[in-house]
């Protein structure tokens, strides 16, 4: 019984046309990069050792920072999560405050209960129709690390997963004049720095660390990523050999060399091509900014209807697939590997398949009062209840809209009437939101 194999090498899913991660494409990116079992090996003289590297890979690494602008890099096996968790061990003691995005990714709350760093939250900017969001105001920043002078670091998301940022070379200034260590989960921004047409590369911006996935947006396998720094912080190193398996994966390691091999070899071309694409079929995307960078290569397509009826109509009826739907709107990645047959299908089945005018749904996150922290939260007592029922409790989990993996309540953060009515509406609507269950039964404290 092989159930995960069978469900991948299906006929139709083997021709479904991809616009979501990972970037090489269901494989069109991968050429000249022959993966196969012979390449799954242990720690060798030959081979190296990942958390201790002194042969090919520390010139792999030496390479990647080259590449990239830094001054040190590393692969990551366990993808940018394992990044974020070693950014905040590596940077933030127990009981350290850490000035962070509110809308950050699950990860960096996982950080934040493995810490036991004391979270300041920031939003950031709403869309104007309020349902993203966009960049950090730089005054929003600057106001909380004026009042909290003795925050250790300020973590921000950039890009966020609409492919948006704000002004983070100010931010890094801002920080830098305080005596903070900014720290960035750029995991959707690999490919930055490929074109004048994409924002500059993260690292370039003056972050002190940024972890990127490299599989997200460039030729790499799923769950590889990398992290970049501005000189070198041995508590780091620490944290990432603890975050990360023990057995890192050979043949992971050889994608992340080839996803940078892309980064710096891939001509300029291909992505002013691809710019010309977007240009013609979805202009719009073009046009739209709100904030000072924005990833063209990120389609985020607004609609009359209900999204996630429009994916699911994509995927059953033309055999698309997206990245995400947000209610009023689809997420689709583009890379250089998609054909402008690709991009004029993708058109032609959405116009045809957004027909019914609907009401947007935001996904949002909360106002709400947090009376424990994430990490007291994680090791308080849980038990299950209806969603209704847990109105005025303390969220034990949070709850979240996966993709994008962005916490609506925060663990440790009060359930109010207006949320549970909300994470109800986007069940209904289609939405995936992890550990409610149909009975929208929900364990809290």
């Amino acid at each position: 019984m092989r159930p995960v194999y069978e469900a991948l090498t299906d006929e139709k899913f083997k021709k479904q046309l991809q616009f979501h991660m990972p970037g090489h494409l269901r494989g069109r990116g991968f050429e000249g990069f022959d993966i196969n079992p012979s390449m799954d090996v242990t720690e060798l003289y030959e081979t190296d050792d990942l958390h201790n590297p002194e042969g090919v890979i520390k010139k792999s690494l030496d390479n990647a920072a080259r590449v990239f602008g830094a001054d040190k890099a590393y692969y990551l096996v366990n993808g940018s999560t394992s990044g974020v968790l070693g950014m905040v061990l590596g940077f933030v003691k127990e009981g350290e405050k850490i000035i962070c995005d509110r809308f950050c990714h699950k990860s960096f709350v996982s950080a934040l209960a493995l810490s036991g760093a004391v979270p300041v939250w920031v939003k950031p900017e709403l869309s104007h129709d309020g349902t993203m969001w966009t960049g950090f105001k730089a005054e929003d920043i600057e106001k909380a690390m004026d009042e909290n002078p003795d925050a250790k670091a300020l973590y921000i998301t950039a890009p966020n997963y609409f492919g948006m940022m704000g002004d983070v070379e100010a931010i890094a200034r801002m920080a830098h004049e305080r005596g903070m260590k900014l720290l960035v989960d750029g995991a959707h921004g690999a490919h930055y720095g490929m074109s004048d047409k994409l924002p500059p590369s993260l690292i370039s911006l003056g972050a002190d660390a940024v972890c990127m996935s490299l599989h997200k947006t460039l030729p790499s396998l799923t769950q590889t990523a990398i992290l970049l720094t501005r000189g070198e912080h041995k508590s780091l190193e620490t944290a990432l050999k603890m975050v990360q398996t023990s057995s890192p994966s050979y043949i992971f390691t050889a994608s992340c060399e080839y996803g940078v091999e892309f980064y710096e070899k891939c001509p300029r071309e291909k992505w002013e091509e691809l710019y010309s694409l977007v240009e013609k079929y979805f202009p719009e995307q073009i046009k739209e900014k709100g904030c000072k960078y924005k990833d063209f290569s990120r389609l985020n397509i607004r609609l009359k209807g209900n999204g996630y009826k429009v994916q699911e109509i994509l995927r059953e009826k033309y055999n698309i697939a997206l990245e995400c739907a947000y209610g009023g709107g689809v997420i689709a990645i583009l890379t250089p590997f998609h054909t402008e047959e690709d991009i004029k299908r993708l058109k032609e089945a959405i116009v045809e398949a957004d027909t019914e005018d609907g009401e947007d749904l935001r996904i949002i996150p909360f106002e709400a009062k947090m009376v424990k922290t994430p990490r007291e939260a994680f090791f308080a007592e849980k038990k299950s209840v209806p969603l209704k029922e847990a109105v005025g409790k303390i969220s034990k989990d949070g709850i979240m809209v996966y993709p994008p993996g962005v916490y609506q309540i925060l663990p440790g953060e009060i359930i109010t009437e207006e949320a549970a009515e909300r994470i109800e509406e986007l069940i209904k609507k289609g939405a995936e939101v992890p550990g409610v269950s149909e009975s929208n039964c929900l364990i809290f404290e």
